[in-house]
């Protein structure tokens, strides 16, 4: 399979409230979009930001972000509207979406291989925390993470090397600390 070349953007995690937070992506190429509010709230880390960090160490091109970055819509973030009329933002949506249709066909696994590659990254790093609390989490979901890397093809489960799976911890562990520290309306920026 011939790899595409990735396409760069930067991304904004806003935290918006005491447990709420959006996503807006700029494509280098490409006008904002946003996902606001965005699920899967965490203290330590929201679920897209947790996206983000394995989509991108793991080279997964079709999920959220690089379909993002490639000037889709991943199905889930629009264009703002901040300058625009209802009108305008309405052709835009729907000319987003019928590009994201038409991009990456043949990528479409790669969604449900980015919820995978999250929840087994998301388990490895909870489970090596010095926390006692977030290892306790990890124990929680060790049952669950051995299921889904059983149910995964042997190429896909041959990712997650030891090595892969520490850098993608050191990641996490910085973002983390960043996203942590944030007040409502701040913001973690990273580069796609």
């Amino acid at each position: 399979m011939m790899r595409r070349q990735r396409k760069a953007m930067s991304v904004a995690f806003i935290r918006t409230g005491e447990r709420r937070y959006a996503v807006r992506a700029t494509p280098d190429s490409a006008p904002p979009l946003e996902m606001n509010p965005a699920p899967g709230f965490d203290p330590l880390m929201p679920h897209d930001l947790q996206h983000f960090i394995v989509e991108k160490h793991l080279g997964i091109e079709g999920g959220v972000f690089g379909r993002l970055a490639a000037g889709g819509t991943a199905k889930c973030f629009h264009a703002p509207a901040d300058n625009m009329s209802p009108r305008e933002a309405s052709r835009l949506r729907r000319k987003q979406a019928a590009r994201d249709r038409r991009l990456m066909p043949d990528r479409m696994d790669d969604y449900a291989r980015s919820e995978r590659a999250t929840y087994i990254c998301w388990h490895d790093w909870l489970s090596h925390s010095s926390n006692p609390a977030l290892r306790a989490r990890a124990a929680e979901m060790r049952q669950t993470a051995g299921d889904v890397l059983q149910r995964m093809g042997p190429a896909e489960r041959a990712s997650y090397t030891a090595e892969k799976l520490g850098e993608i911890r050191v990641e996490f562990e910085r973002i983390s600390a960043c996203w942590s520290a944030l007040r409502i309306g701040d913001s973690l920026v990273e580069r796609w």
